[in-house]
């Protein structure tokens, strides 16, 4: 039999066909990067750009804290320089998407200034890379290495830029495309629970520890066996999760010429999850034209527009993080369907209409000269804004009702202009080219929520009606004490001219210098500029093999725009369960920025700096080509919020000088393995990656950050949890140790041990258990990731899979912490007392943790010991589907106007491998906790059509 084999690296450049893309990727002198093409991702319901990429781009990791459609996700290339100390972190490190040649603008994270509850961004809190439809993409880059992606200065500092090129127009012939599918989401099977479950497990302790006071408060719904709501079927999930259809609909059409030609695609696709009825709609259209008017002068434009609607989960910490009020906690929804229905008919009542509308468009200018110069000028924008409309009834919060509204925008628009020379002479090319690029930045936000209204029929809030007159208007308003409004704006310009030359030689060596100039003017203005060389060189060993390296500097924009200003003046009242007030009672007020931190003079420029080593190779006479990447990845004199002295009353002060190191390789392969009638194409693409703290501002040798939860610590990395170890339990007090020094026993911060309590290892042997004992472990982001492709074809019959890993990565199961530690949460009036329905579940297995005493002052079931610390490894089959191209049938008429027609079924998410004993590893959010406020990955299963005309 005949065995030919054949690798498609996946490390290839791609060149874009249409005159803004050369101008944008002027590398003729290409060095690696991960490409992917889209056909056969079109076959699955990804509705994100997050979801096309997880798994098929080595370095490219996808931290997803929750399943529900067009939800937050977010992007990490090689490792992260960025703590994730709180939300707004996770906005801030994000790589830039560059969609044709269009940096697309992302929310701002400044409306968390402003929630005392940082779970979700304000308003819609949707995923602006799920309004890019699929369909639509030719390609996907990820640019890494900085010998290409410091072409885009700034905006390739978080790890490199996501280059995505859509479907250029078809010259000479029409062509008409169109995809459509079918599914539905399959609701999960859980193992459920009900009170009796919930007080066999909680009578353990009481039995072993309580004193008679301690079980007098016992709780009230756990009390009463003859309760059904509480001790009755726990058949809830009937309500809760239900089977789903999704589905979605896309056609192209394109015709012209080659001096004038055009495409235009309009789509449809629902997304939805099994679980609390959550969904996503999105709607799109998108026109494309090139025209070329006169010999060597090419027009291009291109205008898209884009419409999400998200139905939101129905969590009530999201509804009581949003009202910013918390109710009687005291009795949990009932996990008994009759019951659980009462409740949802009341939230029926009310509404949470959340939209999503992007436009973006360029237009562009390419005049070719001669062969040698050419002058390319580009301008465009991008623009989105998010809408939520929300309304509680008095029925679901204590007689009071609860209206809220938000409006914001983030606008970008942008010029660049590139002037080209080349020439080639014998075995010896040469490049040169100046470019200007300028991008201005705008985000706004409106919000206003109010309490109490007059009834569950009036939703509108009348500002200035007046309550104390006796017209109709009045009594339709909220009353004006009881409504709060807040707005904020932020802008950003950036400037930056760069010129660059590269050298050919004989196809064999190459190498090429870039010097640019970058002003922001979020940038201090004794430092608005910064100047960074790139270098980079390659040598064709051998017509089969290539070496290149690249070294490249980049600088980090400011987060946002006060730290141009210095010392400054703000609205910080601070009272009413808001962290932020405009004014007390209709009166302002201003005073200094104490509670974000204190931002002095002389802060400079954040800069990175990367080294990349590549070696691409075919083997056994060009049958197998392996590409691998080695970088170092340096980030210096990063921003970080430090202790500030006491008696100028700021919370913090943010310094220049925390120094923070990335090492990794990237390694990647596609293959085609091929007999006369089965072809095999594998692919794998795997990514190793260790960070180091190298300094912090100051000489701080360690600093505790994060509300006291995390430590960085010079020498280590900066995603480790910090936790006290547990070596078990004490069963009597003579076990108790005694401090050599003092005599004493150990104690937790003073805190006498007692039999009940957890062995804590006494790190430093001083008698005493405090933070200096905690010690840091494990890693939040994995230091392996990866993904392994095939597609099997036979006779017209595809068969893809899909699998994506990740190893070396922990995950705190916070959700099995929090219901152990049953006496410290039930019943307040906290955030930590909210019970979920999902409450009446059990997932993991309760047996293999210490029954320690609950009512204990040491809080025995704590999160920062490594009690909860699991491994998080996983391997997941992403994606199984099966296609069939009907044109290769022998009874197809090869004259019909179809030219290619396909039918196909998927599967996704039917199964993870992982020792982790919680929920989903990968659902954990940016802290690395599993909470459990996640909505699960369903299995999807999908049935389509897709031909070409």
């Amino acid at each position: 039999m005949h065995l030919s084999v054949r690798i498609i690296i996946t490390c290839l450049v791609l060149y874009g066909h249409n005159v803004h893309a050369q101008s944008l990727r002027k590398d003729s002198l290409p060095l690696s990067a991960d490409s992917m093409r889209v056909e056969r991702a079109v076959l699955y319901p990804f509705n994100s750009l997050q979801q096309l990429l997880k798994g098929n781009a080595a370095g490219v990791y996808i931290q997803e804290p929750s399943a529900e459609p067009a939800s937050m996700s977010s992007i990490v290339m090689r490792g992260t320089a960025v703590p994730y100390t709180s939300a707004r972190n996770n906005y801030e490190a994000q790589p830039t998407v560059i969609l044709d040649g269009i940096p697309l603008i992302a929310d701002h994270p400044f409306t968390f200034d402003i929630q005392e509850f940082q779970y979700n961004h304000l308003g819609p809190a949707s995923n602006v890379y799920a309004a890019i439809d699929p369909n639509n993409i030719a390609s996907i880059e990820v640019l890494k290495d900085f010998g290409q992606a410091a072409m885009y200065g700034p905006r390739a500092a978080n790890g490199g830029v996501i280059l995505i090129h859509t479907k250029e127009p078809v010259i000479g012939k029409r062509k008409i495309s169109f995809n459509t599918y079918f599914g539905i989401v399959q609701r999960p099977h859980l193992f459920t629970t009900n009170a009796k479950f919930e007080n066999d497990f909680r009578q353990v302790f009481y039995d072993k520890y309580a004193t008679e006071e301690e079980s007098q408060t016992y709780p009230l719904y756990l009390r009463d066996s003859t309760n059904n709501a509480y001790y009755g079927p726990a058949n809830w999930t009937d309500l809760y999760f239900k089977n789903a259809p999704v589905y979605g609909i896309n056609a192209t059409l394109s015709s012209g010429t080659d001096r004038a030609n055009f495409l235009f695609a309009a789509g449809n696709q629902r997304s939805a999850n099994a679980a609390d009825r959550s969904r996503a709609d999105r709607y799109n259209a998108m026109f494309k034209i090139n025209m070329v008017p006169l010999k060597g002068f090419t027009v291009s434009a291109m205008l898209s527009a884009t419409r999400l609607e998200r139905k939101r989960n129905r969590w009530l910490r999201d509804r009581f993080a949003e009202m910013q009020y918390l109710p009687d906690l005291s009795s949990p929804l009932p996990p008994n369907k009759a019951f659980y229905g009462q409740y949802l008919k009341e939230w029926d009542k009310s509404f949470d209409d959340n939209k999503t509308n992007e436009v973006n468009g360029y237009f562009s200018i390419n005049l070719r000269i001669s062969d040698s110069w050419q002058l390319t000028s580009l301008s465009g924008f991008d623009y989105n804004e998010g809408l939520r409309d929300v309304f509680y009834p008095s029925t679901l919060l204590e007689t009071v009702n609860y209206l809220s509204n938000y409006f914001g925008y983030n606008q970008r628009v942008f010029v660049n202009n590139t002037v080209q020379f080349q020439h080639q002479w014998g075995k010896h090319g040469v490049k040169v080219e100046a470019g200007e690029n300028f991008q201005a930045d705008f985000n706004r936000y409106n919000y206003a929520y109010a309490y109490k209204g007059p009834n569950d029929l009036i939703r509108v809030n009348l500002l200035y009606s007046d309550n104390t007159k006796t017209n109709y208007l009045s009594p339709k308003s909220f009353n004006h004490a009881l409504m709060f409004t807040f707005l904020d704006k932020q802008r950003h310009r950036l400037l930056s001219f760069y010129g660059r030359m590269a050298y050919q030689y004989d196809n064999r060596f190459d190498f090429s210098l870039m010097m640019r100039a970058d002003g922001s003017s979020s940038a201090q203005p004794d430092n608005w500029w910064f100047y960074s060389p790139t270098f980079t060189a390659g040598w064709r060993l051998s017509t089969t093999s290539r070496l290149h390296a690249s070294w490249g500097r980049v600088g980090r924009l400011m987060p946002d725009d006060r730290f141009g200003e210095g010392p400054q003046y703000t609205s910080d009242l601070s009272f009413s369960n808001n962290p932020v007030r405009f004014s007390y009672n209709g009166f302002p007020g201003i005073s200094r920025a104490y509670s974000s931190g204190y931002i002095g003079y002389g802060i400079r420029w954040p800069f990175t700096d990367q080294l990349d080593i590549g070696w691409n190779t075919t083997l056994l006479h060009d049958r197998v080509n392996l590409a691998i990447d080695v970088y170092h990845k340096m980030d210096h004199n990063m921003l970080l919020e430090v202790p500030f002295s006491a008696e100028y009353g700021y919370a913090y002060q943010f310094k220049n000088g925390m120094k923070v190191r990335n090492m990794g390789v990237d390694l990647s392969a596609n293959a085609i393995i091929a007999t006369k009638t089965i072809t095999w194409q594998p692919g794998i693409n795997l990514n190793y990656n260790r960070n180091t703290l190298m300094a912090l501002p100051g000489g701080l040798q360690q600093l505790v950050v994060a509300d006291g939860t995390r430590l960085l610590k010079v020498g280590n990395s900066i995603d480790q949890f910090w936790v006290l170890e547990n070596n078990g339990i004490y069963n009597r007090d003579s076990d108790i140790p005694s401090s050599h020094a003092s005599g004493k026993p150990l104690n937790y911060k003073g805190i006498p041990l007692q039999a009940g309590d957890p062995k804590w290892v006494d790190q430093n042997n001083d008698g005493v258990i405090d933070d200096k004992d905690k010690v840091l472990k494990g890693h939040i982001l994995p230091v392996i990731s990866g993904g392994f492709n095939n597609d099997i074809s036979w006779k017209g019959l595809t068969l893809g899979v899909n699998f994506y890993f990740t190893a070396f990565r922990k995950v705190m199961n916070a959700e099995m912490a929090n219901h152990f530690d049953f006496v410290n949460r039930e019943g307040k009036i906290d955030m930590s007392a909210v019970k979920e329905i999902t409450f009446w579940t059990k997932a993991g297995n309760y047996d293999k943790y210490p029954r320690y005493n609950p009512w204990s002052t040491v809080d025995p079931y704590r999160t920062d010991q490594d009690l909860f610390l699991e491994n998080g490894a996983f391997l997941k089959l992403r994606t199984l589907s099966l296609s069939y191209d009907l044109t290769t049938a022998r009874w197809w008429h090869k004259k019909s106007p179809v030219h290619n027609l396909a039918v196909y079924a998927t599967a996704s998410n039917l199964f993870t491998l992982t020792p982790y004993t919680g929920g989903d590893p990968e659902l954990v959010d940016y802290s690395g906790f599993d909470t459990g406020y996640a909505l699960p990955f369903t299995k999807t299963y999908t049935i389509g059509i897709k031909m070409d005309l």
